[in-house]
């Protein structure tokens, strides 16, 4: 009879107008927080970017954080002014946890540990009893240990699914005992609230994987279109794309400036004729990741492309020929000051350059473009290892 009582009161949590509206707003969160982790965090596998790395982390945070007030926000309202509710807490569980399953930042992990601290210290001063301070104590210990787990095994979780709801049902036991700590209730109900806070997180789980999923299939297909597969940097047809669209948005807005910037590889024939072209493939590769590396680190709003061959084109939006002169300039010297260590040899390599604002009299992509790859033939022809700006060749040695 007591069974069927706490179920019934479980039931009447689970499947109301309020509890239903709180799942949905939560599940969007969870939806929205993880499609901006994985585009985020792909770009700073891409970028390899200390600075970036961090900002996507603290973006990270910020997410969590934010849905955690919405949803505080939205409880708060739906039920006059309480949060005091189920369907509360285990949307706030359900955030913590996915931010843990999801995202790679530190500091996601000290908030779950810190979460249940906050809310026992909370739960004190608003008058709830300290006698239980010894579970509480012991669940904290055990989350603890949890969380260092799958911190240091998050592949080995992922994969197992045993592993994997063995760490939900740690994590979802402890959180609903530190909440018992301050708020008794019948352990039987907290039984089924712990089973239906499993069977959500469940349901969950699927729907996140099945837009993983999709997200990546995607994203390989908008890298084999996109990308070149040698250098990972934008190709050819990425450049027609781009270029069009910059074209036809800076020719009408003659104020603001936009230059392109040619480079080819100095003598890459040799390196294919002496050193084979598996050495020459290195090469390539080394010139394209040093390339978008440095662009970002220097913050030059620099697009990178892979036009053919050994030629790259640099696009510089809403950057005036001398800023971008002088990040290139920056780049490439940093280029030469190093060598390229491949097959036990010691590689020295140089680039030549043109450089040109796109201008009024431009009336085609075509005329910027050619000027533009005029100034890198003259570079070439000066004796490469130069840039031409805007018809004037400089050595920067």
């Amino acid at each position: 009879m007591q069974i069927d009582q706490h179920l019934v009161q479980f039931l009447t949590n689970i499947f109301n107008m309020k509890t239903l509206i709180i799942a949905f707003m939560t599940t969007g969160l969870i939806a929205l927080m993880s499609i901006m982790t994985y585009v985020l965090e792909h770009r700073a596998l891409r970028l390899r970017n200390r600075h970036f790395t961090l900002l996507v982390h603290l973006a990270e945070t910020g997410s969590v954080l934010l849905s955690m007030l919405i949803v505080r926000s939205a409880v708060y309202a739906i039920n006059s002014g309480s949060v005091l509710t189920w369907s509360y807490a285990t949307a706030q569980l359900t955030i913590l946890l996915f931010a843990l399953y999801t995202m790679w930042g530190p500091t996601i992990g000290m908030i779950n540990i810190i979460m249940p601290i906050f809310i026992y210290s909370q739960g004190i001063y608003l008058g709830s009893s300290t006698q239980y301070i010894p579970i509480f104590v012991i669940m904290v210990a055990l989350l603890i240990v949890g969380i260092i787990y799958f911190s240091r095994h998050r592949t080995e979780v992922m994969a197992s699914k045993w592993q994997y709801f063995s760490l939900q049902a740690v994590y979802g036991g402890t959180w609903w005992f530190i909440i018992w700590s301050i708020h008794p209730f019948n352990l039987l109900f907290t039984l089924f609230m712990l089973v239906g806070f499993m069977g959500y997180i469940g349901l969950l789980h699927m729907g996140i994987q099945w837009m993983s999923k999709a997200m990546e299939r995607y994203t390989l297909l908008s890298q084999q279109v996109n990308f070149d597969e040698l250098t990972g940097v934008r190709n050819r047809a990425s450049f027609d794309t781009v270029t069009a669209e910059v074209f036809e948005v800076y020719r009408k807005r003659t104020r603001v400036p936009v230059t392109m910037a040619m480079f080819d590889i100095d003598h890459f024939k040799q390196f294919n004729d002496l050193h084979g072209h598996t050495t020459g493939d290195a090469v390539l590769k080394y010139v394209a990741d040093h390339f978008e590396h440095e662009l970002v680190a220097h913050k030059s709003h620099g697009e990178l492309f892979r036009y053919g061959g050994e030629e790259f084109v640099v696009i510089f939006r809403a950057v005036p020929v001398a800023d971008a002169t002088t990040s290139i300039t920056t780049i490439r010297h940093d280029l030469e000051a190093q060598t390229l260590k491949f097959n036990g040899e010691s590689l020295q390599v140089t680039v030549s350059f043109g450089i040109s604002q796109l201008q009024p009299e431009d009336l085609t992509f075509t005329s910027w473009f050619t000027r533009v790859d005029q100034y890198l033939y003259q570079s070439k022809k000066a004796g490469r290892d130069r840039i031409t700006v805007e018809g004037k060749t400089i050595t920067t040695n």
